[in-house]
């Protein structure tokens, strides 16, 4: 039995009657398996969760598998606004101002308390396991996002999207975002007085903000001066 059977029910969606079943079980199948991981979730649990009939996972979705990637990508999207990435990355007159906001609103997506909390979870859980399903989540959406990652971070370097140098910033700059995520229970414990909630957010994401371009400007200015990348 899940613990915190209460997130379910305390979820907006599962008092209004008429909410489409898929959703119903999507939302379900975040909390099951953000609890129990894809090989101890069942269909039917999640069926029982979502009160619907037990046989709605395969009409919906065609299988536990199916719907487990699907809630992978999920909670990928409500963790990174694909479409504001896309509109930051494309928008070549786009200012700092816009791009340190568009940091600021990424980590509060990782970072802010909601009743949908099996979005972290479940991704976090994912990452330890590695299921098959991974590789299909990277291919469909974590790709395509880190693409355009590199574009912005190519555009703050002034350097081709393609440099090797700017691939590792990126990977530096998301590497970041990546131990806050897996590890903030960690980094609370261990610092105390640093306050990952609300305000303490923004401070966090102005210092990484301006923490990354600086580092990403020192390494730029060392090759244009004819260091190695």
């Amino acid at each position: 039995m899940i613990e915190n059977d209460t997130d379910l029910r305390s979820i907006e969606i599962f008092n209004t009657p008429d909410h489409r079943t898929r959703s119903r079980l999507l939302e379900a199948a975040g909390l099951v398996f953000s609890e129990k991981g894809f090989e101890h979730a069942t269909a039917r649990e999640i069926c029982d969760f979502a009160r619907v009939n037990s046989a709605a996972v395969n009409y919906y979705f065609g299988g536990k598998r199916s719907l487990y990637v699907e809630v992978l990508r999920e909670a990928h999207r409500r963790l990174v606004n694909f479409g504001a990435l896309k509109a930051v990355a494309e928008d070549i007159r786009a200012s700092e101002e816009t791009l340190e906001r568009f940091f600021t609103g990424l980590l509060h997506s990782v970072l802010d308390p909601s009743p949908g909390g099996w979005v972290v979870r479940v991704i976090m859980r994912e990452m330890v396991s590695h299921t098959d399903a991974l590789a299909e989540l990277v291919e469909l959406q974590i790709r395509p996002t880190a693409r355009l990652f590199r574009t912005i971070i190519a555009r703050l370097m002034d350097l081709p999207v393609d440099h090797e140098a700017v691939v590792r910033g990126t990977l530096s700059t998301v590497a970041q975002f990546i131990f806050i995520f897996q590890n903030r229970h960690v980094i609370e414990l261990n610092y105390p007085d640093l306050d990952l909630r609300g305000e303490g957010i923004d401070r966090m994401a102005r210092h990484i903000w301006r923490f990354t371009v600086a580092g990403l400007r020192a390494v730029a200015r060392h090759i244009e001066q004819g260091g190695s990348a």
